[in-house]
């Protein structure tokens, strides 16, 4: 029996500085990859790089940019719904 699901998800992730020095690590949920390959590989085309570097530098104008990448992200906070089938639809 199963009693613990871990789900990692890989998005698009920028390492900022705020205004007030503290370190702030967004992620972008726009595109959520099931590996760090698939994800490093979307890196690699010129076009998906300036779209999410565009996007995170006009998402927190006031923060300075340190790097942008993939990070790994556990989204079993969010919890998986278990699902009973509906007897009626057999």
């Amino acid at each position: 029996m199963i009693s613990t699901v871990t789900l990692i998800v890989y998005m698009v992730t920028a390492v900022f500085i705020k205004p007030t020095g503290e370190i702030f690590t967004p992620r972008f949920e726009s595109v959520v990859f099931d590996t760090e390959a698939q994800c490093q590989q979307a890196f690699k085309n010129p076009g998906f790089y300036q779209t999410m570097y565009t996007t995170a530098v006009f998402a927190y104008p006031n923060y300075q940019i340190q790097t942008i990448g993939c990070g790994a992200w556990d989204m079993s906070e969010f919890g998986i719904i278990e699902q009973t089938p509906d007897p009626q639809s057999y």
